[in-house]
């Protein structure tokens, strides 16, 4: 399942770092909508990042796996799949790592927001206005993904 999610929108290959970097970053936003199974996520040098689900992309993709890339049903999860892809289309890779990365620290390290925006600041080397603008992705991506 989480194969073919990524393959729909876009990602799930591993050849370079930077498909590997887009293909987490992806899953993670993926299993916020609920649209994809959840793997768990520390933080590491460029964001959140799952030992486990690169793992599983490395043997899909050394089994050559072409998954199916159906739309979902019942329409509630097709329409949470579009609003996923809707939130991702456009933001680059570093939009991306800056985005999962204060989610991340709000979600799952129980840090505030101000706590948060003051680590990515650290962390990330984020300047004022990739702050806002990450904070302003999180806010999004927390109102789409509300079930």
């Amino acid at each position: 399942l989480m194969y073919g999610v990524l393959r729909r929108l876009g990602t799930g290959e591993v050849t370079t770092f930077i498909q590997r970097l887009q293909s987490q970053k992806t899953q993670y936003i993926a299993q916020t909508f609920g649209i994809s199974p959840a793997y768990d996520f520390n933080l590491y040098i460029r964001g959140p990042y799952s030992p486990t689900l690169a793992h599983d992309l490395f043997t899909l993709s050394a089994k050559k796996e072409d998954p199916k890339v159906e739309a979902f049903t019942p329409n509630e999860l097709e329409n949470r799949f579009q609003k996923a892809l809707d939130f991702l289309k456009g933001k680059n890779i570093r939009q991306l790592e800056l985005t999962t990365t204060l989610h991340w620290l709000q979600a799952v390290g129980g840090l505030s927001q101000d706590q948060a925006e003051a680590r990515l600041k650290t962390i990330k080397d984020a300047d004022e206005e990739e702050t806002l603008s990450a904070r302003v992705f999180v806010d999004e991506l927390c109102k789409l993904s509300e079930k």
